[in-house]
């Protein structure tokens, strides 16, 4: 036997095994017999395991009320229905005093809604049709009362139901007529919320038990004490090794739990005839890997359809609040189903895989009958923050419900003709998105009523963008058409251009070439009237040289003469004398 539980709170019927928290009970007894008490605490403090291992059997052990008072669970999660919840609670508590039970539950609980919902004696008025005996006191505890305030912002009319449900509890503990004690559990950081509804701050104020962090020792003894009792033994290295893992944590108690489950089951599989040791510690990954390990182990194991389900079964088991923090969604195995579109026996099978006895990621454990009317949970919200997988999952679902969301308050601003149609590229991201997702409206009434308003508002979108599309279409051809038109204009407009170029070039070529022979006969006459011109000054020179000889050779002659006549006028003179 595996002494631990795992990720999941202890039940009712593992107080043996259940260590670490003595002398809580005392003083949380002490608060309740004013009929209303608060456990409060961190998530991952304990206070699920601290009211159902070792509250309620201290209760039926006699340490209220004497030891022969019987006292009646109604234990219930508020979840997306609380009224609801709260009257499934109710025939479950009365019908135990039955060995037989009650063939027709489902009648009861629409009974039991119907006295709920009618005023806010409703419990006390079905209390009273029960006829509850003199030695039996009714408990009702409300675990995980923070889902109230999530109920709230996600449901269409959540605010008066949750009022409703308020006021009913309250009402309960105020009435004398029967002994009706209600508890509530309920995470630290939605203290302040509790302001939101008439008399509950005031009921809190009176009666509240803050849970405390465990000591060193304590873990000690949570640690020890199961081992004990199943029968095992363990090393002191790896006592210390826990201890000093376990830090600050602030998931530390259920990753912790599953921790020493797997290190059990490691232990058991190796060698249970010696202490479990450090290296079966080691092998399943330690507290910071064990858990996303182990998850990975069992969807590995998974054929890919069954994959494929089991990202929608844990998208749809989980949220992302406001505030940005994840939180679990319990939900109805119907309304998984048809989230995911497929059979109740298909889900199953990927459920159980989950829940087996060594994994328990999943409630109810393996043990129960699933039905369609059973709800579906995750054990503890440490899984969503420590395996990686699915705060991947988380992630891409709360960006769907996002955009989904966006799309249908456009469309209701739509319809009212405060908005118009989306266009690209909102629309092509919004059309990727329901192609890929493939939405129905069992997932979209998760997040917002208007899913066929939603859808039809995508569709219009669309139609008026191929509208949009075909309209530029047409203008592209008809501005395709003008400008072949143009073009075979502009080519004939070209091919003449090109003629009377051709023409105009041939022409200008054969100016250019005339002018060019006229350039040349010009230089050639020019150079002709140059030559002419020599020729003529060579003649003038040559007549002037000839002319200047002449007149030398006369000269010469004339000097010739000139000196005969006057030798002889020289000669004459001499003769006589």
């Amino acid at each position: 036997m595996n002494p631990f539980p795992g990720l999941r709170p202890f039940e009712y019927d593992e107080s043996h095994l259940y260590f670490g928290r003595d002398g809580q009970n005392t003083e949380i007894l002490r608060k309740l017999r004013s009929r209303f008490v608060a456990v409060v605490g961190l998530s991952s403090s304990g206070k699920s395991s601290l009211v159902r291992a070792s509250l309620l059997p201290a209760l039926a052990g006699g340490m209220m009320g004497g030891g022969a008072t019987r006292w009646l669970t109604a234990l219930l999660r508020p979840g997306g229905n609380p009224i609801e919840n709260l009257a499934r609670a109710l025939v479950d508590a009365f019908r135990s005093k039955d060995s037989d039970g009650n063939a027709d539950d489902l009648l009861r609980i629409a009974l039991a809604r119907a006295t709920l919902t009618r005023s806010s004696h409703g419990i006390v008025e079905f209390v009273r049709q029960e006829r509850m005996a003199p030695d039996e006191k009714l408990i009702i505890v409300v675990d995980q009362f923070e889902e109230l305030f999530r109920y709230i912002s996600l449901q269409e009319g959540g605010e008066d139901e949750a009022a409703a449900f308020v006021q009913l509890l309250l009402t309960a503990i105020k009435q004398s007529d029967f002994p009706i004690y209600v508890l509530l559990t309920l995470r630290s950081d939605f203290l302040g919320s509790c302001t939101r509804f008439w008399g509950l701050s005031e009921a809190l104020n009176e009666s509240l038990y803050l849970v405390p962090r465990m000591r060193r020792d304590q873990c000690r003894e949570a640690i020890l004490g199961p081992i004990a009792v199943a029968g095992g033994v363990i090393t002191q290295p790896l006592l210390n090794r826990l201890l000093n893992d376990v830090g600050d944590n602030p998931d530390y108690l259920p990753l912790l739990q599953h921790a020493l489950e797997r290190t059990w089951s490691q232990w058991v599989a190796k060698e249970s005839g010696r202490p479990m040791r450090l290296e079966h510690y080691e092998a399943i990954g330690t507290m910071s890997e064990a858990l996303g390990r182990h998850a990975d182990e069992a969807f590995a194991e998974l054929s890919d359809p069954d994959k494929r389900l089991a990202e929608v079964l844990f998208k749809t088991l989980t949220e992302r609040g406001t505030d940005n923090r994840e939180y679990r969604r319990p939900t109805l195995l119907r309304e998984i189903c048809e989230i995911a579109g497929v059979e109740t026996n298909e889900m199953i099978r990927v459920i159980d895989a989950f829940r087996s006895p060594e994994r328990a990621f999943l409630m109810p454990p393996v043990h129960v009958l699933l039905t369609p009317e059973t709800v579906i949970d995750i054990s503890h919200e440490s899984l969503i923050r420590n395996w990686p997988r699915l705060k991947d999952w988380v992630a891409q679902e709360a960006l769907s419900a996002q955009i989904y969301i966006r799309i249908a308050e456009t469309a209701m601003l739509y319809e009212k003709e405060e908005a118009g149609l989306w266009h690209d590229p909102d629309l092509q991201l919004a059309l990727k998105w329901r192609e890929k997702v493939k939405p129905n409206q069992a997932w979209a009434r998760r997040y917002h009523p208007k899913f066929e308003t939603a859808m039809r508002f995508l569709d219009r979108s669309l139609e008026a963008h191929r509208a949009e599309q075909v309209e530029k279409e047409r203008h592209r051809v008809r501005t395709l058409r003008r400008a072949v038109a143009a073009i075979a204009l502009l080519c004939v407009l070209t091919a003449t251009s090109l003629v009377l170029a051709t023409s105009s070039w041939r022409l200008r070529k054969q100016s250019e070439q005339r002018r060019l022979e006229a350039e040349k006969l010009t230089k050639l006459m020019e150079k002709q009237k140059l030559a002419a011109e020599q020729e003529r000054a060579d003649a003038v020179r040559t007549a002037e040289r000839e002319t200047i000889q002449r007149l030398k050779a006369e000269q010469e002659t004339n000097i010739a003469k000139f000196e005969v006549e006057r030798t002889r006028h020289r000669r004459s003179q001499r003769t006589n004398r």
